[in-house]
């Protein structure tokens, strides 16, 4: 019996399921920047409304198996500063990794003599990773 003919339609149909499989193992990798606007803004907001357990839930798996969420609301509530504002600038990132600027609204009180509420705004740097398919917060240390 001789071998059939490779036809060009099973060609495509090959292709077509080759890329389909590809693309759908792309999409448990965050896409460079897909989403770091958003998670970015939402954590910050977050922060801003005093909802310190939906803030926590943006830190990075890593961070959160070291400190709990009691002792990362306690760090928050002991700091002299006050966020007032906080909106997202900008990314840089690489596959894995941003690098994101904030820029933040801040309120201190009692910092200098003479001076009983200071208010001031600074743009941060944060990082970024990427895991399991999404974005992630990593404080520094």
């Amino acid at each position: 019996m001789k071998p059939r003919p490779f036809k060009q339609g099973h060609l495509r149909i090959i292709l077509l399921s080759g890329l389909a499989l590809a693309v759908s193992a792309c999409a448990s990798i965050p896409a460079k920047e897909q989403g770091i606007p958003t998670r970015a803004q939402a954590r910050w907001d977050a922060l801003l409304t005093g909802d310190f357990q939906t803030a926590y839930g943006y830190l990075s798996p890593g961070y959160r198996s070291s400190v709990s969420l009691n002792d990362y609301q306690r760090k928050l509530l002991i700091q002299r500063v006050q966020w007032t504002g906080a909106s997202y600038l900008q990314s840089d990132c690489l596959e894995t990794t941003c690098k994101i600027r904030i820029s933040l609204d801040y309120r201190i009180t009692g910092a200098l003599p003479g001076v009983r509420v200071y208010e001031g705004k600074r743009t941060i740097t944060e990082d970024w990773i990427a895991t399991d398919g999404q974005w992630w917060y990593v404080p520094k240390k």
